[in-house]
């Protein structure tokens, strides 16, 4: 997850932004973390995982911290067990891209 790159999604520029996407090297949104801006958790951080389905979503997918850096953190420890689960149980596992063997491995 060291690839990852967070990206503002405020579209106002006048303001400055407190809530910003995880976005995986290959383009794909794995998470979101904004700051909840009212209620009893005023100040905290949302964050709110994106990927997996069935068994995997049946864990902990969002919640909130006390600052930016530990909800991003959040993200990263979900995205990581993601990345090492099978995708039979809902992971990503089965959708890394594999390095394809050339024909000359094939020689026998």
């Amino acid at each position: 997850m060291d690839n990852t790159i967070w990206q503002k999604t405020s579209a106002e520029a006048q303001e400055p932004s407190h809530e910003f996407t995880a976005i995986a090297p290959n383009g794909i949104d794995v998470g979101r973390i904004y700051r909840i801006d009212g209620g009893s958790l005023k100040g905290r951080w949302r964050w709110v995982f994106l990927l997996g389905h069935s068994q995997f979503r049946q864990g902990i997918m969002s919640g909130d911290q006390t600052s930016k850096q530990k909800a991003a953190s959040q993200i990263r420890k979900i995205y990581e067990c993601y990345l090492e689960t099978p995708g039979c149980a809902g992971g990503g596992q089965s959708r890394i891209p594999q390095k394809r063997q050339s024909n000359q491995d094939w020689a026998v």
